[in-house]
């Protein structure tokens, strides 16, 4: 009875979740940034359609948190899946049965990947590391690593304004291309991984010092590439962290709480108090995923796919494209030869394969979700939600190879694996 009363709370949740983001993308989203490409194009009940299949995931979305990767399956749900229903079918000017049969196969492939959450895990060796070897292994890559951000960028730590990151983003792109391959690794690995993990350990059992290192390191990368998300880093820790307190209702505390972000946000932007949170909440993180989304689509739909050209698979087939997809979404769309419009696993998947892209990335997903699980076994449970909790809001935009590689999820996987059961204990 009680799963039942849970299950029907995700629903709710969920069907809430739906109402609040038309709400807002009707009275903020659409006015504030028609000229981004957020429109308000379909019937009413092509409207409805959308909303009914955006909260259709609700039916199946873990309800407790009983393994870590569920985190990383509740945000595609929240930034892309439930934002690719209401916001491509509503909004591109392809008003076809084209994004609604795009729309549909993502959730249905949505759903494919949550099956994996009953297949058994496999049970590894364990990896015998003591806490003050893990500690150390912590220190070396973050020495490593900070030393090729300080041999590249100089030691130049201060505060950047929200007004001024552009800017600072310009000078670190410049400065990033000319320096070797692996600095933007080094950076996006204490970015994403490293950091967040010692703030997670830090949270999860309450040691200030933790979290103060974790929080100035997050600074410091701040400062220099002026990635808000490095600023907002510890707000997403701690309201994962929160969603967790009750592994029972991890569910409904995690779509309750985002909605009532998402509404209080625009609340304020609608209001005239402040801009910025819906800025970065309502467009950035949420709307904007599943914009791309359509825009990947349109594209790539007429012209031809990449076929990972660019990428692993450039010895193989030529790419037909003088610049990566992310910079001909962004001339095409946003007028911009310098922007990057980056998308998530889906979009990605679709660019280089089509349908076809999106069904093979799609077990590709479920298998990394799995052995994630597998590997984090013998970790703490709560720690190694935490753990994957930024990567998952980076998958949100990006690919899936990317995201393994360059957003650090394989390094996570790894760390996991290595963590000592006892971390907790000091």
């Amino acid at each position: 009875m009680a799963l039942a009363q849970s299950r029907t709370g995700v629903v709710a949740g969920c069907v809430l979740y739906v109402v609040v983001f038309r709400i807002v993308y009707e009275l903020v989203i659409v006015p504030t940034w028609g000229y981004e490409g957020f429109r308000s194009r379909a019937i009413l009940m092509r409207a409805v359609g959308a909303g009914i299949l955006a909260a259709l995931p609700g039916f199946w979305l873990p309800v407790r948190l009983s393994r870590p990767s569920q985190v990383l399956y509740w945000v595609l749900y929240l930034l892309v899946v439930a934002p690719t229903c209401l916001v491509a079918i509503v909004g591109l000017e392809d008003q076809s049965s084209g994004p609604v049969l795009l729309a549909a196969f993502i959730v249905l492939m949505f759903g494919m990947v949550g099956l994996v959450y009953r297949v058994p895990l496999f049970h590894l060796p364990n990896a015998h590391i003591r806490n003050y070897e893990f500690g150390v292994i912590l220190i070396l890559l973050s020495a490593m690593f900070y030393a090729l951000l300080v041999a590249n960028f100089g030691f130049n730590f201060h505060l950047v304004s929200l007004e001024d990151i552009y800017s600072v983003r310009a000078q670190y792109q410049s400065t990033l291309d000319r320096a070797p391959g692996i600095v933007a690794y080094a950076i996006s690995w204490q970015a994403w991984v490293i950091n967040p993990l010692v703030m997670a350990v830090g949270l999860r059992w309450r040691r200030m010092s933790w979290i103060a290192v974790g929080a100035v390191a997050q600074f410091a990368i701040y400062s220099i590439t002026g990635f808000r998300s490095m600023f907002f880093s510890i707000y997403l820790l701690l309201y994962l962290l929160w969603a967790m307190r009750s592994e029972n209702a991890f569910g409904s505390r995690l779509i309750s709480t985002w909605t009532a972000v998402f509404a209080g946000s625009a609340a304020l932007q609608y209001a005239g108090y402040a801009l910025t949170p819906a800025a970065l909440v309502n467009v950035r993180m949420t709307a904007l995923p599943g914009l791309l989304t359509g825009y990947y689509y349109e594209f790539f739909s007429i012209h031809p796919q990449a076929r990972l050209g660019h990428s692993v698979l450039k010895s193989i087939f030529s790419y037909p494209y003088a610049v990566e997809p992310p910079y001909i979404i962004a001339s095409t769309y946003f007028h911009s030869a310098a922007m990057e419009s980056n998308a998530n696993l889906w979009a990605d998947a679709y660019a280089n394969f089509g349908y076809v892209g999106i069904l093979v990335f799609s077990v590709l997903l479920a298998i990394v979700l799995w052995s994630y699980d597998s590997l984090s076994l013998r970790c703490d449970k709560r720690l190694a939600a935490l753990a994957i909790g930024l990567p998952a809001f980076a998958l949100a935009n990006t690919g899936l190879l990317t995201a393994l590689l360059t957003n650090g999820i394989g390094l996570v996987m790894l760390l996991v694996y290595l963590m000592p059961p006892n971390l907790n204990e000091r």
